[in-house]
This record gives structure tokens, C-alpha cells and sequence, in this order.
């Protein structure tokens, strides 16, 4: 699958491509399959997984406080590893979907990183790292930059895209240290009103 000459990986044959699943027909002129029904699916029994098991507990309590639960008898080590071991699972998974996707995407070996990992960051602020959250973040972002992308025709360069998707993280990282400090505001006023 890797093309020596170009530095690059092959296109992917007909026979590998993700099955359109009908999407081609509601999508019309897209590349739109069935990668992204195998997402949504991922992203729910992840939000089960993380919201409705013992497993999905002790992972989020590690992740609030280590100490914390390790003092309440979680192995907080088992937790970090097997946290990391499910981030790579969807770092691949979602890898693959982009191969597979039928576009005609390549997978270049160059010496700076692909973007779609740095497009996580902003996709998992604006979903508040809740799995069904980060489905229409990722919507929202795609959008972003495939409109980015097509602006190009009218003469906007493509830093454009970068210069939005920054600017989202900001305003929505400020509005959490606004909605930070009126909860502490709130409860100063119902400590001052309870005395």
C-alpha cells in the first residue's frame, strides 16, 4: 500500500472503499459513505461505555483526580494505560475511515504532522469531551473546513481556516471562564444571603 517513489501511500482499490449505504442518493455529488454511520456508532457506545459502566467511571474519576481514586481503590495506572489504548483505537479507526473513504486521500509521509489530529483538539472543546457532543462538533469543524477549502476560489487564502477554528476555541474556551467566575459570584452572594 505505500508508494516508494512518491513518498506516499497507494489510493485505496475499488474493493477496500467504505459502501455508500445509500448516503449517495440523500448526498447528492458527495463523497458521503458509510464511515460516518460507523462514527455515530462509535461515539454512542462510547458515551455508554463512559456513562453507563463501572469501567466508564473509574476512568472519568481518574481523569477528574488520580489521588482521589486511588484512594478510593481504582488502579489509577490501569486507567491511564487503558484510556490511552482507547484513544489510539479511535485515532485508528478514524485514520482508516479517511483512507477508505473512497476520495482519493493519501496518506503522505512528510516531515510535518497530518492536520486531522490537531482538528480533534477544537472538535473535543467545542463537544465539552462528551461523545455525543463532539458528533456535530465534528460536523460544525468539517464544515469550517471544506468552506475554507472551496473560499479559496474567491481569493481568500486558506489560513482563513485556521484564523476561524482559533478563534471558536477562544471564545468558547473564554465563555467557560465566564460561566466559571458567575458560579462563583452566584455562590459568594448565597454564602452572604444564607448568614
Amino acid at each position: 500500500i505505500y508508494d516508494s517513489q512518491m513518498a506516499r501511500t497507494l489510493k485505496a482499490p475499488a474493493r477496500a472503499v467504505i459502501p455508500k449505504f445509500g448516503l449517495d442518493k440523500i448526498f447528492v455529488d458527495s463523497n458521503a459513505n458509510g464511515g460516518i454511520i460507523i462514527a455515530i456508532l462509535l461515539c454512542v457506545l462510547a458515551y455508554l461505555i463512559i456513562n453507563k459502566t463501572t469501567f466508564g467511571y473509574e476512568l472519568k474519576a481518574c481523569g477528574y483526580n488520580a489521588h482521589a481514586s486511588q484512594y478510593a481503590g481504582m488502579n489509577e495506572k490501569k486507567c491511564v494505560v487503558l484510556s490511552m489504548v482507547i484513544a489510539g483505537f479511535f485515532s485508528g479507526i478514524g485514520g482508516g475511515l479517511v483512507y477508505l473513504a473512497g476520495t482519493g486521500a493519501q496518506i503522505s509521509l512528510v516531515e510535518t504532522l497530518a492536520a486531522e489530529g490537531f482538528n480533534g483538539i477544537p472538535v473535543a472543546l467545542l463537544g465539552l469531551s462528551n461523545p455525543l457532543g463532539v458528533i456535530f462538533a465534528a460536523l460544525f469543524i468539517g464544515h469550517i473546513n471544506l468552506g475554507g477549502f472551496y473560499m479559496q476560489r474567491y481569493g481568500f487564502t486558506p489560513e482563513i481556516i485556521q484564523i476561524v477554528t482559533s478563534a471558536i476555541i477562544y471564545f468558547s474556551s473564554f465563555s467557560l471562564i465566564v460561566r466559571l467566575y458567575i458560579d462563583r459570584i452566584k455562590g459568594k452572594f448565597k454564602k452572604k444571603g444564607g448568614e
